[in-house]
């Protein structure tokens, strides 16, 4: 039987709130400036490991499925878990974006021709850019598991570092720049596609933990990377006249090694907890809501700034309102878990 690393739950649970987090600190896109400005480009850095977290914590588990089922069963139930939600909620949110903006007419055939041109270009919900990114992965697991193995681990390496440099060093810089990346990654593209090196840092350091020196040398480019990444997004976006969002991107060197902090945070002093059977329960039910989380706590973010007229640049904004979103997308997901057939979409 698999040992449960509560830790990897606590990763879970974090992650999923700095996904609200970010959503409620859009006033950075505006690039007015201002104490208000600065405050949500911090909360943006600052909690810009979010989807990187996810995704650590995805190849983790995923990278080792061999060892407890066969491709068939884990094809079932993974896509199973993610499939579902992915079509479901991307039918009501253009169902939610017809009524509300677009108002084309379910008689025209256009109507759903639209909605399958967003399946396919990831346009209906910009947030979901995550589903595909995850479904590929799945796609690709089985060939993965067969280099990501603990008799591999220079071969491993190697990719990590292949990714690292072609993806967090090069392909930053292009980021920068504001310009096309560069032909040569696409060249390499195995091994070398973003999500791909995060995936496997997880399952990396979750193999092989690092040593205190590692840690604490990691720590310190963790928070150095912030710095940086905040001083990169003042600068460039005042040079450019418009927000630089690609100063903090999770595929950029600053990005991946502050995700990394994170994980390795919670991984180094909570690895060996074993809390309350009380506690594992409330964990396991708020790590098990993080993907209804995330697909649905939109919808309140758009709704509270509607009927409250709540100001993007306000504290209600930044600071309050993600919080509150948060722990009632939460509370309703569970009940939704307890629903025949509904459960199944959250």
């Amino acid at each position: 039987m698999k040992r449960r690393y509560f830790y990897m739950d606590l990763l879970n649970i974090l992650a999923t709130f700095a996904v609200v987090m970010l959503h409620g600190s859009s006033f950075a896109f505006t690039n007015n400036g201002g104490d208000r400005w600065y405050l949500s480009v911090f909360i943006q850095v600052f909690f810009i490991f979010a989807v990187p977290l996810f995704f650590m914590i995805s190849g983790t588990n995923i990278l080792d499925y061999r060892n407890r089922e066969d491709t068939r069963t884990f094809f079932k139930k993974r896509f199973r878990r993610v499939a579902i939600p992915f079509v479901f909620w991307t039918v009501i949110w253009f169902i939610y974006n017809n009524v509300q903006y677009n108002h084309y007419s379910w008689l025209n055939v256009n109507t759903y021709a639209r909605l399958l041109n967003g399946f396919m270009h990831g346009t209906v919900q910009p947030i979901f850019w995550y589903f595909y990114i995850i479904i590929g992965f799945y796609l690709s697991a089985p060939l993965l598991t067969k280099i990501v193995t603990v008799n591999q681990k220079a071969l491993v390496q190697y990719l990590l570092v292949l990714n690292i440099i072609v993806v967090g060093l090069i392909g930053y810089y292009y980021q920068l720049r504001n310009q096309d990346d560069s032909s040569f990654s696409g060249g390499i593209s195995v091994g070398v596609a973003g999500s791909i090196g995060l995936f496997v840092l997880g399952w990396y350091l979750q193999h092989y933990p690092l040593a205190d020196r590692q840690r604490h040398l990691l720590y310190l480019a963790g928070m150095l990377s912030v710095l940086i990444m905040i001083g990169l997004a003042l600068v460039l976006s005042k040079h450019f006249g418009e927000f630089q969002r690609q100063t903090y991107s999770i595929w950029g060197i600053f990005g991946m090694t502050w995700s990394a902090t994170v994980f390795v945070f919670f991984q180094h002093h909570f690895s060996q907890w074993n809390p309350s059977p009380k506690v594992q329960r409330w964990l396991r039910a708020g790590s098990s809501a993080s993907l209804g989380v995330y697909v649905l706590h939109y919808f309140f973010v758009e709704t509270l700034e509607v009927q409250f007229h709540l100001a993007q640049d306000s504290f209600w904004h930044l600071l309050v309102m993600p919080i509150v979103v948060w722990l009632v997308v939460t509370l309703l997901v569970k009940a939704i878990q307890k629903i025949p057939y509904l459960r199944r979409t959250v």
